[in-house]
């Protein structure tokens, strides 16, 4: 992993052409929040994959957008928290052989707003990107640590739609980015034979203590605490009991 841990994000230039839409949008006057896989890279050094740029790489059309989704539960009929959502297909992907142009993906789903309840007026919850970013970019507000990791529990405990009709595959989603997120933080010596620490790493200890809300303060106390995730009973109990607290 010592590779990895040493990876730099893409070169100043690379990312100011990337973030053409966001200087279009902040230049008049919207706040745009850097998210996802963007800010795993640019801000936090985390070599991921931008999938998004995938759709520049297929015959993707837009199509009617469906209510339902596909979990791991099952199908949800007319339940989809994304309601606004933009569907794009593949042409060349059927349906019943997904994996066909692996690792293009047979469906893209854009989502024209955010589900992460961020405070754009909380300065001191972001960071700029300038430099090493030309000054236009200086609008874009990138998550901190902790702001970025908050969010992440937020919509894990606080999902757009509730928790009765679990989102899975969003849930697991935002598993991985905390993941990446304390793994490229920490920078774990682990060769996979090694068992996790029994206790509290140090810049674990340090991470926590930077967090601000009850909710990250609670979850990842589980996560790094006992080293698992956590389970969908788990967050409907911590729920419950913070209703009753009211």
């Amino acid at each position: 992993m010592g590779l990895f841990y040493e990876y730099k994000p893409p070169s100043p230039d690379v990312q100011h052409q990337r973030l053409v839409a966001l200087r279009q949008l902040t230049a008049r006057g919207f706040p745009c929040i850097l998210w996802g896989e963007d800010a795993l890279n640019y801000v936090h050094s985390v070599p991921t994959s931008l999938f998004d740029q995938q759709i520049q790489e297929g015959r993707y059309v837009p199509i009617p957008f469906t209510p339902h989704y596909s979990d791991f539960f099952g199908v949800n009929v007319g339940k989809s928290p994304f309601l606004r959502g933009i569907l794009l297909k593949h042409l060349d992907i059927p349906d019943d052989e997904p994996y066909k142009l692996d690792p293009l993906p047979g469906y893209i789903l854009l989502l024209p707003q955010s589900y992460f309840g961020l405070d754009v007026r909380s300065k001191d919850r972001f960071q700029t990107l300038v430099p090493p970013l030309d000054a236009s970019n200086a609008g874009i507000l990138a998550p901190k640590f902790h702001t970025f990791l908050e969010g992440l529990v937020a919509f894990n405990i606080n999902p757009p739609i509730p928790l009765d009709t679990p989102h899975g595959r969003g849930r697991m989603n935002h598993e991985v980015f905390i993941g990446y997120l304390m793994r490229y933080r920490v920078k774990y010596e682990d060769d996979g034979n090694t068992p996790p620490p029994k206790e509290l790493l140090p810049e674990e200890r340090v991470i926590l203590s930077e967090l601000q809300t009850e909710d990250a303060r609670w979850y990842m106390g589980v996560y790094l605490g006992e080293r698992r995730m956590l389970s969908l009973d788990e967050i409907k109990e911590y729920d419950h009991r913070k209703v009753a607290r009211l």
